[in-house]
């Protein structure tokens, strides 16, 4: 009778044995089985909600940082804006003077001929040919104000352009920041790969249009391999994370791959309307003889998972 006590009680502490390991889980841990797997899961999610909230933090300053940005490009643009104000200002007074200048010579060009003249009414040559030499003189000295004033002109049209010019690309740079794209044009490459870590150094920075954040594709014989983010753009070079899920199995990306800005399929275009009324087709069946498709038929739902599985 003891031994079958013993028997008994041996059994029993085995089952509480066997039931206590499956509650604690296995060694190591495996997430949602058994309470280490419970507690190995709450850790990864804890992690992972740590990990949101360091990003979310980390978007929200970059944010601050293109709107002050933003605020200091505007006020540059109202300044060159006033330059440009004030150069049109001084184009037209120096226009002015221009023309005033030229009605000069025109009257001392008739003034000269009017000398001329004089000379064959009066025979007086000596006195003639001496104030026609200075209104000469006059005529050359007024053509030589003239050339300088139009030489200055021409440089401050010459400045005027520039200042549109960085107008432009200011306004440009701005869109594809505000826009969060980088420059449509943009053509780089792959200077160096760290693929431990999963990103790439490329071979231009704001230099070449790129924005921080923005997504770029990454070309090989004409074909996309693979997309990166921009994470950090520098004056001449920039940083990016590679996308996994863009690189096809078994591919990776390469020193000397060619870089763009990511493309934009258009939107597809809206058929053309039919004409109303149309005249039937003899051959034509009727809108009752024409069946509706066949409704696809609904996807099982997938079963619950066994948390503890």
């Amino acid at each position: 009778m003891a031994n079958i006590f013993a028997i008994l009680t041996a059994v029993v502490l085995a089952i509480a044995a066997f039931l206590a390991f499956q509650n604690k889980g296995r060694n190591p841990a495996e997430e949602g089985r058994g309470y280490s797997g419970w507690t190995l899961q709450r850790e990864n999610e804890e992690r992972k909600l740590k990990s949101t909230t360091n990003q979310l933090a980390t978007l929200r300053g970059t944010l601050d940082d293109t709107e002050s940005e933003l605020a200091g490009v505007n006020t540059d643009n109202e300044g060159l804006q006033v330059a440009v104000d004030a150069q049109l200002k001084t184009n037209e007074q120096l226009a002015a003077e221009v023309k005033s200048m030229e009605d000069d010579a025109k009257a001392k060009a008739e003034e000269v001929a009017e000398k001329e003249k004089s000379i064959e009414e009066f025979g007086d040559v000596d006195q003639v040919l001496a104030e026609l030499t200075q209104l000469q003189r006059d005529l050359g000295q007024i053509e030589l104000d003239i050339a300088q004033r139009e030489a200055q002109q021409a440089d401050l049209e010459s400045q005027r352009a520039g200042v549109d010019r960085s107008l432009a690309d200011v306004r440009k740079r701005i869109n594809w920041r505000v826009s969060g794209k980088s420059d449509p044009t943009l053509s780089t490459g792959v200077r160096s790969i760290y693929p431990t870590v999963g990103f790439v150094i490329l071979s231009g920075g704001d230099n070449l249009g790129i924005v921080k954040n923005s997504i770029l594709e990454v070309l090989r014989d004409g074909d996309v391999v693979a997309k990166l983010q921009v994470t950090t753009v520098e004056s001449r070079s920039s940083a990016a994370d590679i996308i996994p899920s863009s690189v096809a199995q078994g591919d990776s990306v390469r020193v000397g791959d060619r870089v763009r800005a990511e493309q934009i399929a258009p939107a597809p275009q809206p058929a053309a309307a039919s004409v109303a009324n149309p005249a039937p087709s003899i051959n034509a069946e009727p809108a009752d003889a024409i069946e509706d498709p066949p409704a696809p038929e609904p996807e099982p739902e997938a079963a619950d998972a066994d948390p503890f599985d």
